[in-house]
């Protein structure tokens, strides 16, 4: 092809390109682009330097999103230390067999690293977006808990569940949504040692919402494993269906999971929301 039909060509696809991404508002990240197939079809990933906008559009479509190295193995696992050398020598609440709770606010001057992963501007950004869209009546998002998870060897798959289930009346237009999660990755996680499942799509209003169980019959085998290496994070919605996988390895595989809840003007939850 000449130089010339070559150049134009080029043009006439950027131009293309370009007036897709202007008739969707000039923003290429929506949830209806990036669907492209049935939302239980995939587990959406991003890099370390997704957009606020992306990230708020995957979790619209999907219910969740992975997002690869957005820290570093060595940052997350300062975070770790600090509560092993902290909250986790006193008292704290067990939470079921791998899980202890703590409570917030975070101490400022002990828990550094904990707070620049709690804080991370791009889970901010985007809770705050798409609390705007499935927040109804909340004022603001909040930090609610830390957890700490930690699937020793041998640890059975956990069951497919949500954190939260709208209790309002089946089928729902728009489902409430209590708010968001985000479990970091301290170690790696992978299939061998129990990475969380997911099934993508389960917070949307043509599945049940109403129970805090998996009650779709297609559940287990759309849910799709959140494998990531250290320092990446993976953010939900409390309402998507989700449960640990199995720990066939040799050793411990651990995380970090905080709670980010949309909250009316006083802290509380919204007048009229039901669990």
């Amino acid at each position: 092809m000449p130089t010339a039909l070559l150049v134009c060509a080029i043009l006439i696809v950027c131009i293309s390109v370009k007036l897709q991404w202007l008739s969707q508002g000039g923003n290429a990240f929506t949830a209806e682009a990036l669907i492209g197939q049935p939302p239980e079809a995939k587990l959406y990933r991003v890099g370390r330097t997704a957009t606020v906008s992306e990230v708020a559009a995957a979790l619209e479509a999907f219910g969740v999103v992975v997002i690869e190295n957005r820290s570093s193995a060595e940052d997350v696992a300062a975070a770790y230390a600090e509560l092993q050398s902290g909250r986790m020598k006193s008292a704290s609440v067990r939470f079921g067999d791998a899980t202890n709770l703590f409570k917030q606010p975070i101490d400022e001057s002990t828990e550094k690293s904990l707070k620049a992963l709690i804080e991370d501007p791009l889970i901010l950004g985007a809770a705050e977006r798409v609390r705007l869209v499935h927040g109804a009546g909340s004022a603001r998002c909040a930090g609610w808990q830390v957890r700490l998870l930690i699937l020793r060897p041998g640890f059975e798959a956990g069951d497919l569940h949500r954190d939260v289930a709208d209790t309002s009346q089946v089928p729902l237009e728009r489902p409430l949504q209590w708010g968001l999660n985000a479990i970091w990755a301290i170690d790696n996680f992978t299939t061998e040692n129990g990475a969380t499942r997911f099934v993508p799509g389960s917070h949307a209003a043509r599945w049940p919402q109403g129970t805090w169980g998996a009650d779709h019959s297609d559940a287990a085998s759309l849910a799709r494993t959140a494998t990531m290496p250290a320092g990446s994070v993976v953010l939900y919605y409390a309402s998507v269906l989700h449960g640990s996988g199995e720990n066939r390895a040799q050793t411990a595989r651990a995380g970090l999971n905080f709670n980010y809840a949309f909250v009316d003007s006083s802290g509380g939850r919204p007048a009229g929301w039901g669990w």
